[in-house]
């Protein structure tokens, strides 16, 4: 079965999340795509630090924090 690494911005006040974002990253298990998903996630939140819509003081003060899932793929 394929996996597909699926990211998610969530606000840890508010238990919400945005839109997710289907990051492109195909996997062949699910371990592979759950290890990736930690790296991924970490330099997603880094690069938000960087984001003019974001940035450090949004995501200390909304607490925000990528989840992510591992979708599989339909094999049909």
């Amino acid at each position: 079965m394929k996996y597909i690494l699926i990211l998610h911005l969530c606000s840890m006040i508010t238990n919400t999340c945005m839109d997710p974002h289907v990051s492109g990253y195909q996997f062949t298990n699910h371990y592979d795509c759950a290890i990736s998903g930690y790296a991924v996630s970490q330099k997603t939140l880094k690069l938000l630090v960087k984001d003019e819509e974001f940035g450090l003081d949004r995501i200390n003060n909304e607490k925000l924090a990528i989840r992510f899932e591992c979708r599989p793929l339909d094999s049909a």
